[in-house]
Order: structure tokens, then C-alpha cells, then sequence
């Protein structure tokens, strides 16, 4: 018997019943009050489920979903596969996740993928080098910057680590040819397309335009991590 099942309305139901009136063996007033309690037993899990979705961290399925929306609209939806805990875990990121600096671009993305992005600022001198810096390389970074690309970005993003397909979908994976020696699995070599993700590319897009700042130029690109 758990608190709110059809056993315990009834156990409560018969409890404030005059004692002595119905005897130790009433079946037509334990059928009648049986009938009350199952009635009662959903409206109480109904009350309790409802209750749970007051608050996110409490909260399940759809009603998830329905938090992010109401709070971010279209800007954070749910990832492909993505769990309840996973998709909470996200949204209290996102609740107080600072925004317009480069700083928090790193954290928005590395909190998305796994990765943390390579950012290039053209205007910025610790991206690209300059003389007398003292430090090795082609002035100091070995990329060229410009004045004249003020307030832009080139932003390298990682797509997380896929997941699923068969043990022969390491072969396109390794990093040597010792794949070959891969087990096959159900009798032919994987392919990247049987592998899936949980982000997509589009979220990484839609979470850079969130936290870039309004009025710059950013391009990106989106790559499997080495």
C-alpha cells in the first residue's frame, strides 16, 4: 500500500466511520467505499503529478519543454535523444548564462558540444601575433589580422561525440590503420552515417547567435573533433 493508492483512501475513508455501526465484516459498505477510493486514487496522482511540474527540477516530459519555451521561446529547444536530467541540467545553465563576451561564447559552446571552440578575433593582437611580441612562430601566433574587420569573428565549433552505429564504425573513426582489424559487426564495416548526435549543427548556430553580441560579424564552421 503507497500513500494515495486505492488501499490507503479506503484504510482513511473507513476510519471516519462510526465505530461499532457496520461491524468487523461490512462488504456492502467496503464495496461502496472501495468504489469512492478508486475514484479519489488518480484525482490524488493527478494532484501530485501536477504538483511536480510547478517546478523544474521536479518536472517530466513534455512540461520540460513547455519551461524552456515559456522561458527562452524557440531558442532552446530540446536536443535529438536528449534526456529529462540532461534537458534540466541545460536550462539552469541557460537561466543566468552570460552573454556578449567571449568568455561566456567559450562556455555557451562547451557546455553545448563537449568542445570548447577555437575563436579568432582579426582585431584582437593575442589572436594574431605582432612584432616584438617575443614569443615563437610567425609573430608571435602565425595569423594575420586586419583593422579593417572590426567587431567580427571566425569561430570554430565541434560537433559532440556521436554515438551508436555498430563496432565496425570505428574504421571510419580511427586514427590509424589498425582499424582494419576492427571486429565486424553483422558482417560489414560501419559507416558515420549509422552514428548519431545529440546536437545538431543548428544548435550550435542558434547558440551563437544567441550569445554573440548584436551588431557583429561572426562566421563559423562546424567540424567532427580530431
Amino acid at each position: 500500500m503507497a500513500t494515495g493508492d486505492t488501499q490507503d483512501i479506503l484504510s482513511r475513508l473507513m476510519g471516519y466511520l462510526p465505530r461499532g455501526w457496520f461491524g468487523s465484516n461490512s462488504p456492502i459498505i467496503t464495496a461502496l467505499m472501495t468504489g469512492i477510493a478508486a475514484v479519489y486514487a488518480p484525482i490524488y496522482a493527478m494532484v501530485i503529478f501536477f504538483q511536480a511540474q510547478t517546478r523544474l527540477q521536479s518536472s517530466s516530459g513534455g512540461w520540460i519543454d513547455l519551461f524552456a519555451a515559456d522561458f527562452f521561446g524557440n531558442t532552446l529547444p530540446r536536443n535529438l535523444n536528449e534526456t529529462d536530467q540532461a534537458y534540466i541540467t541545460r536550462i539552469q545553465l541557460n537561466l543566468l548564462q552570460e552573454r556578449a563576451t567571449r568568455p561566456a561564447m567559450v562556455k555557451v559552446l562547451t557546455n553545448l558540444t563537449g568542445f570548447a571552440p577555437i575563436i579568432f578575433e582579426p582585431m584582437n593582437p593575442a589572436d594574431t601575433g605582432c612584432y616584438s611580441s617575443g614569443a615563437p612562430g610567425f609573430y608571435g601566433v602565425a595569423r594575420f589580422g586586419s583593422l579593417a574587420a572590426p567587431f567580427s569573428a571566425l569561430i570554430t565549433a565541434y560537433r559532440p561525440k556521436a554515438s551508436g552505429g555498430n563496432l565496425g564504425a570505428a574504421y571510419m573513426n580511427a586514427a590509424a590503420w589498425s582499424a582494419f582489424s576492427t571486429p565486424l559487426s553483422h558482417g560489414y564495416y560501419g559507416s558515420l552515417a549509422d552514428e548519431t548526435t545529440s546536437v545538431s549543427d543548428q544548435a550550435i548556430y542558434d547558440a551563437i547567435n544567441l550569445t554573440r553580441p548584436i551588431a557583429t560579424n561572426v562566421g563559423v564552421a562546424i567540424l567532427n573533433h580530431p
